[in-house]
């Protein structure tokens, strides 16, 4: 993509708001990019002017894949080594034959990158993912990450992946959209956003037919509701004894991951597709056999902020488990 200085770069507000409704499923609270890569999730409105200055590098902000009601306007997927991001370039390939639009974009080129698929209309959580994870079972891609990473919002905002066309904050520089061929989609910035102001989207019959492949999901079981012991029965020492000893693990995960009988569920901190994270009532821990990790509700609850661009911190954590459960 041609050089272009940050603050020359103008676009007229009609563009702006076209490339917004691309990408942007609320405007209630956004992500904004912090100089190490990480994100902090603000709780004020998302204004155009705040997009704009991401356009011009002056800002870096983040995209949440669900609206506040759940729904997804776009499916994109994430590789992170040069041979997953490959991949998706021949998925890219295939769609192409298929007379399927889908959009390449460059994230970091010596990791990978992003391929985006606009929705004709919103789906549910739930069906864009279904969607997703059967066009990556078809090429033998399961394992790459796909966005939106929730069926439905249970708390928090959900998953996120950075605002396309902004200047990312750890590297200093504009990633672009190519083509499969690895030539630029369009050769300015300014191109680049009124091409993505206005993206093809996908055929509702072709959603309609990769949904009807997608096998019978294993049935979930509802867990029992979580009934919080009398303040008086909650003993410990410190705010983080006390948290672990008013509530088990199984009760306040089953609130946000779906276990079936077995205490199993898909993992909520990485793209699952095969019910890799279990709780175990009887030592009272949860952990992701697929590396994500284990542990307390402490934990739990720490890997879920940092999800959903909160901060992580323990003091951070345990304020906020304490206002919840104390």
């Amino acid at each position: 993509m041609s050089p272009e200085r940050r603050q020359k770069i103008e676009f007229a507000p009609e563009m702006v708001q076209a490339y917004a409704a691309t990408f942007i499923p609320r405007y209630d609270r956004y992500p904004i990019q912090k100089p190490d890569g990480n994100y902090l999730a603000l709780k004020r409105p998302l204004h155009l002017s705040i997009i704009e200055g991401h356009l011009k590098g002056l800002v870096t902000i983040g995209a949440y894949a669900l609206s506040e009601q759940s729904q997804a306007s776009w499916v994109c997927f994430d590789a992170d080594q040069p041979d997953d991001w490959q991949a998706l370039i021949g998925l890219s390939q295939f769609l192409d034959y298929e007379c399927v639009q889908s959009y390449l974009e460059q994230s970091r080129p010596e990791r990978g990158g992003h391929l985006w698929l606009f929705l004709p209309t919103p789906l549910p959580g739930v069906d864009a993912r279904r969607f997703g994870k059967q066009l990556l079972a078809g090429m033998n891609l399961s394992h790459i990450e796909l966005y939106p990473k929730q069926d439905a919002l249970r708390t928090g905002p959900g998953s996120l992946v950075r605002l396309p066309l902004g200047i990312h904050r750890l590297t200093g520089r504009r990633y672009p959209f190519i083509n499969a061929d690895g030539s630029l989609l369009a050769p300015t910035i300014r191109e680049q956003v009124a091409m993505l102001a206005d993206p093809e989207r996908m055929p509702k019959d072709y959603i309609t037919e990769v949904l009807n492949r997608v096998p019978p999901a294993e049935p979930v079981f509802p867990t029992r509701p979580f009934r919080p012991p009398p303040k008086n029965r909650i003993v410990g020492a410190t705010p983080s004894e006390r948290i672990k000893n008013c509530i088990s693990v199984h009760d306040f995960i089953s609130q946000y991951v779906e276990l079936n009988k077995n205490g199993k569920g898909l993992c909520p901190f990485h793209d699952d597709h095969v019910y890799s994270f279990g709780v175990n009532e009887q030592g009272n821990y949860w952990h992701c056999f697929a590396g994500c990790g284990g542990g307390s509700v402490i934990d739990f609850w720490m890997r879920w902020r940092k999800l959903n661009g909160q901060d992580d911190s323990f003091t951070a954590t345990i304020t906020d488990l304490a206002k919840m459960l104390l």
